[in-house]
């Protein structure tokens, strides 16, 4: 199993059932002073790529229990708009596989065996900052969108991808999101992406992303919504690495904010994660994504496998109740800020997603002060009551922000 430890900037993960391969291209990368995390199993690769945020993921595209194709595809779904260029790796250069894979979000390809020269060439260009195209491997969506025009791609997921748009007759540009064409004839992905547009038009906070309209234009449903041009925790966390005290509490503090807003309207957003946590362009936190947002009292229509967030940032007892309150979104918040301290994921392992549900409900994750040792002792006593059991945890924003200003008075 490979360490989130090193660069992450320099870090790539190497996805190949072919030893040979793996060892050789591996070394490749070594002597470029690359940091090499490689997998002979891409199932493990998958489960453990939120812990160890490669800047680059490089994958066989043929493998005998999941091919490159779908590798590329849950990259994209795990990690949305922060997922890693990925480039694949064939034994041959074959039209509709390349394709597809391009089609999917991959950036390139190499031809095996591979030649050292071009894989550094190729993976510089993957990892030069670059704007996306909006439309560059992805066929099946249009330039324009009802009114809108569509600039960039700024995230993808596995159901909907989210663009820089602009309005005709304006220059404010806006974030929109539009569902995959081929999902929409699923009843329970349109039900999905409608209950996400009605929680984000009903709710009106600054520190949540402002909607601004939504549609349907031929097969493509879409909303669009304010865009941040801060970009998302993770991003900061990947780019800058550790955060100080000072901005772990502003974290805490600005996200308190519209979270008990939230909460107040009875929605408990399920999904808080650096992913999730944007700044606008004054540097504030504002929340977004609330695909898997709910009403605590809701009692409706239950769509099926609606999985409840990503492992790392559930509390304990979202795994074996449904019956769990609005402090598991505080929870989630203390995983960030405990994040953003360390600058990775506060948990190396276990590498497969049941395995690391296990360990969290057995042992929940690592005591900051353990990782934290030169964190000052007030901070580690907050981030260890928000991930403490749900009783000692805080039950409103106002306790949470109250706790923040203690804190700091303590300092």
């Amino acid at each position: 199993m490979s360490s989130p430890e090193g660069e992450p900037g320099r870090r790539i993960m190497l996805v190949d059932d072919d030893g040979v391969c793996l060892a050789v291209v591996g070394k490749a990368l070594r002597k470029r002073g690359f940091q090499v995390c490689p997998y002979n199993d891409p199932r493990q690769a998958l489960d453990n790529i939120a812990v160890d945020l490669p800047a680059a993921v490089i994958t066989d595209m043929r493998m005998p229990h999941m091919n490159g194709l779908d590798v590329v595809r849950e990259v994209q779904e795990r990690l949305g708009e922060d997922a890693p260029p990925v480039l694949g790796i064939s034994v041959d250069d074959e039209e509709k596989l390349l394709e597809e894979a391009f089609r999917l979000g991959a950036v390139d390809y190499l031809l095996k065996p591979v030649n050292e020269v071009e894989l550094g060439v190729k993976l510089d260009r993957a990892l030069r900052p670059k704007p996306e195209s909006a439309r560059k491997g992805w066929p099946a969506l249009p330039e324009r969108i009802g009114d809108w025009t569509l600039i960039d791609c700024i995230g993808r997921g596995g159901t909907a991808c989210v663009f820089t748009a602009i309005r005709d007759g304006s220059e404010t540009p806006c974030a929109l999101k539009v569902m995959w064409p081929h999902l929409t004839s699923s009843t329970e992905a349109l039900l999905r992406f409608r209950r996400e547009i009605d929680t984000l038009a009903a709710l009106d906070h600054p520190g949540l992303v402002d909607f601004v309209a939504s549609g349907r234009h031929e097969d493509h449903y879409y909303y669009v919504m304010s865009f941040l041009p801060g970009g998302t925790l993770r991003r900061r966390i990947r780019q800058r690495g550790p955060g100080t005290p000072t901005e772990a509490l502003q974290l805490l503090e600005e996200a308190a904010e519209p979270l008990g807003y939230q909460h107040t309207q009875g929605i408990v957003h399920r999904d808080v994660k650096p992913g999730n946590l944007f700044y606008d362009d004054h540097g504030r936190v504002v929340l977004g994504d609330f695909g898997l947002a709910r009403r605590l009292q809701d009692h409706g229509i239950t769509l099926e496998q609606d999985f409840i967030g990503t492992p790392l940032y559930l509390a304990p007892e979202v795994f074996s109740t449904a019956d769990f309150d609005q402090s598991v979104d505080f929870y989630a918040l203390g995983v960030c800020a405990y994040e953003l301290l360390l600058g990775r994921p506060p948990i190396d392992g276990p590498s497969d997603t049941v395995s690391l549900i296990g360990r969290i409900m057995d042992h929940g994750l690592p005591q900051p002060r353990d990782l934290l040792a030169d964190a000052p002792g007030p901070v580690l006593a907050l981030l260890e009551a928000l991930l403490g059991p749900a009783t000692e945890r805080p039950q409103t924003a106002d306790a949470l922000r109250a706790a923040v200003a203690r804190t700091r008075e303590a300092l």
